[in-house]
């Protein structure tokens, strides 16, 4: 673990942490590694039998560190498609092989890699306020287009991804990608008795049909994800990529061109 990511465990409940709330929990490529590590330390702990993934501070995630994802530690690839595949999709995997329940908990924001992070656990307990969305758009990155599809009708697909709008968590319970939601001040009690209740379950057979569910999907997602990966690619050898960034760094909005 760093400081940027926190891993606990009370009983027979772990958390994994995004500790990075002056950037709104952010993730770069130490942070990626390192609840990439922690879910499989809960994976192998015969001790854990449900993860919880939350955030400190006022959000969630906002998603990859636009301004930089490497780190000392974890530097930028050149390779680009090795330096996209080895990002949040990893995570996406991780969470979906785990043979443990898990949830997700969200304050204020999922966007991004942080909403694809909580699609990929089994449950996802949001506060009343929060929104999620998938805003790869405004900065010209392709992105969002293996997990979502597999969950929602075309006509969200496309609102959620082309648009770049951000959706209250209410109507996305209405999709079937949230569980639950929950006053603000109820979310830290509504995690809990989730947890509770799945710590006192059958979690080995709940673990072994999610295997087994895994099993079923899991060259389509890879395939899915290598995919997203490629478009990932491309789209940042694009002039609206460069103008993407150019504007996030300047706090403005981008004037994109469609090349």
């Amino acid at each position: 673990m760093t400081a940027q990511v926190l891993y606990t465990v009370d009983g027979a409940i772990a958390t994994i942490t995004l500790n990075r709330p002056e950037a709104l929990n952010a993730l770069n490529n130490s942070m990626i590694a390192a609840i990439r590590d922690g879910i499989r330390h809960a994976a192998a702990d015969t001790n854990v039998r449900v993860l919880v993934l939350a955030g400190e501070g006022k959000s969630f995630c906002a998603g990859d560190d636009l301004i930089d994802m490497g780190t000392p530690e974890h530097p930028k690839s050149d390779d680009l498609m090795e330096e996209y595949l080895r990002g949040y999709p990893v995570l996406v995997e991780e969470l979906r092989r785990i043979e443990k329940p898990t949830i997700c908990r969200v304050q204020r924001h999922a966007l991004g890699a942080g909403f694809e992070m909580a699609l990929a656990c089994d449950f996802v307990i949001a506060d009343e306020p929060a929104k999620v969305g998938l805003p790869f758009a405004l900065r010209g990155i392709a992105a969002g287009t293996a997990l979502l599809p597999a969950l929602v009708p075309r006509q969200v697909v496309a609102r959620v991804l082309y648009t770049a709008e951000l959706i209250g968590v209410s109507e996305a319970q209405g999709w079937g990608v949230i569980t639950r939601v929950v006053p603000a001040s109820k979310l830290d009690e509504a995690v809990a008795t989730l947890a509770d209740q799945l710590s006192g379950s059958a979690t080995r057979a709940i673990g072994l049909m999610k295997g087994a569910i895994a099993a079923t999907e899991e060259a389509g997602l890879s395939g899915a994800l290598r995919m997203q990966a490629a478009a990932t690619v491309s789209s940042a050898l694009t002039s609206d990529f460069r103008e993407g960034a150019v504007a996030f760094e300047e706090k403005r909005a981008p004037e994109f061109t469609g090349r």
